[in-house]
């Protein structure tokens, strides 16, 4: 405490917001916007199979980052608040990537469900045995009325993979065809061709019933940069609901900031916009002054409006329409702030984008490579420029690779079946790409790698010189050698 009583006020100021507008950014994870009838649609799901035990099953389709998760956890925050959850319903989440296996995927029901000392050491037969014996033991009452459960199977086109079987997908739709119990099953997946990837069994006991999420498809129609500026103004601000909370006496200076209160309670859905009380209690914002807070809003507000961010977040869609990428921009750019500098400048935000979309994804793909791998491709260069062109196979690159290793003391020796594992790996993230040949007779796709030992498969480089050139230069602990080595004129 002495350590903050020390230091400057304005640095104490800064420290809190920026502790809490990060926490606001990245762990907000219920706050939604648009796509009210979908919404509404997913509610009315959930709310009728806890509320009234009935049983539903569908799938939400749409592009990664289209907000389908948020979509899932606002309505489950929503339907908290009206009726209690934790003790009506049990949900139940699966991933596909995760619970590959119908055994792992049994484990974590019946760890979800906490059955685990009900299930002990029993045996059993089949799946749906195992399942049928997991909602016995959740009856009670005279009725044997189950709990309500909710079933939300993200990436679902995995849990639909041709090499395995679709035993857990086959029981959970029919418990919701035949009512053993309430049960709404929700997929989330991205791909759109997913029922092609169904059996006949597990369709015929499926509802059909689809819900699609783009994004920019809403209610307001409105450009995409508008709805960032939105977005920006939200997870910015300081919400005057939480502030005068924090700081009671004051409730006569949050007369200024009622416009912000006053939109959010005309809105018919409006979004949640207070933190879970376990992150709330990290940030003290009792101690933020209400004078700071009050200056801090009309600085987003008017930032908001600055024809330059608009530009900046004009920009930023043209690339990407994705709300988490904004959301770490955002976060970058609260970063920055300190005492110097205690209000957010057009220019940082106008170069993180820049930062963020600019650079060419083949300067980054060559920056993610090893040392090794990014030997091969500089020796390539320096090959390809010897034989004006021509394309090379791995001797040729390995020819050249050993010739600058041995110049040099300092470069490691490195096995050749390692050397070979690298340059594979080359082609396989298309850096280096198979020529293919036009005079062969079987057919006109056909490459060398077809018919051709791989020590000897022409490849040709795939990316410019200019790319190979702004790697190197901005690569990391890239070691003097080698930078020395591609800077240096072939002979």
């Amino acid at each position: 405490m002495c350590g903050l009583q020390s230091e400057n006020p304005l640095t104490i100021q800064i420290k809190l917001i920026r502790k809490y507008l990060k926490l606001r950014i990245m762990a907000d994870n219920t706050s939604f916007r648009g796509h009210s009838q979908e919404r509404n649609h997913v509610y009315d799901l959930f709310k009728r199979t806890v509320a009234h035990g009935e049983s539903h099953s569908a799938l939400m389709i749409g592009p990664r980052g289209s907000g389908k998760t948020t979509l899932i956890n606002s309505v489950l925050h929503q339907i908290s608040k009206e009726v209690d959850l934790s003790n009506d319903a049990i949900i139940v989440r699966l991933n596909g990537l995760i619970h590959h296996d119908d055994k792992i995927a049994l484990k974590s029901i019946t760890a979800q469900m906490q059955l685990e000392n009900a299930v002990g050491d029993r045996v059993f037969g089949t799946f749906a045995e195992n399942l049928a014996f997991l909602l016995s033991c959740l009856q009670s009452g005279a009725d044997r009325r189950c709990k309500s459960m909710l079933f939300i199977l993200e990436e679902f086109d995995m849990f639909c993979h041709s090499g395995r079987t679709q035993t857990l997908l086959y029981n959970l739709f029919d418990i919701t065809h035949s009512e053993q119990a309430p049960m709404c099953v929700l997929g989330v997946t991205n791909r759109i061709d997913v029922m092609e990837l169904l059996e006949k069994r597990v369709k015929s006991r499926f509802s059909h019933r689809h819900l699609f999420i783009f994004p920019n498809e809403d209610d307001s129609q409105r450009p995409p940069q508008y709805k960032y500026q939105d977005v920006m103004v939200q997870l910015l601000s300081v919400p005057v609901k939480e502030r005068t909370a924090a700081t009671p006496k004051k409730k006569g200076r949050s007369r200024r900031n009622t416009a912000t209160t006053e939109d959010m309670e005309t809105d018919p859905n409006p979004p949640t916009t207070s933190l879970p009380p376990h992150l709330l209690s990290r940030v003290s914002l009792q101690a933020l002054e209400p004078d700071f807070i009050q200056d801090w809003n009309e600085h987003v507000a008017s930032l908001a409006q600055d024809p330059k961010v608009t530009d900046c977040l004009e920009k930023l869609c043209y690339y990407t329409v994705n709300e988490q990428i904004f959301r770490n921009v955002l976060f970058e750019l609260v970063s920055k702030l300190s005492s110097d500098n205690p209000f957010i400048d057009v220019s940082d935000l106008s170069s993180i984008i820049d930062k963020t979309v600019a650079p060419e994804h083949r300067v980054k793909l060559l920056q993610s490579l090893s040392i090794l791998e990014l030997s091969l491709v500089i020796a390539m260069k320096h090959g390809m420029e010897i034989f004006d062109g021509q394309p090379m196979n791995f001797e040729m690159v390995l020819h050249r690779y050993t010739k600058f290793a041995n110049s040099n003391s300092s470069t490691q020796s490195v096995p050749r079946p390692v050397i070979l594992k690298a340059f594979e790996h080359l082609q396989e993230l298309e850096i280096i790409m198979p020529v293919r040949t036009t005079d062969s007779i079987y057919s006109s796709s056909e490459t060398t790698a077809s018919r051709v030992q791989k020590e000897f498969k022409l490849y040709t480089l795939a990316v410019p010189n200019e790319d190979i050139s702004e790697a190197v230069k901005t690569f990391k602990a890239l070691p003097t050698e080698i930078n020395h080595w591609f800077n240096n004129s072939v002979v």
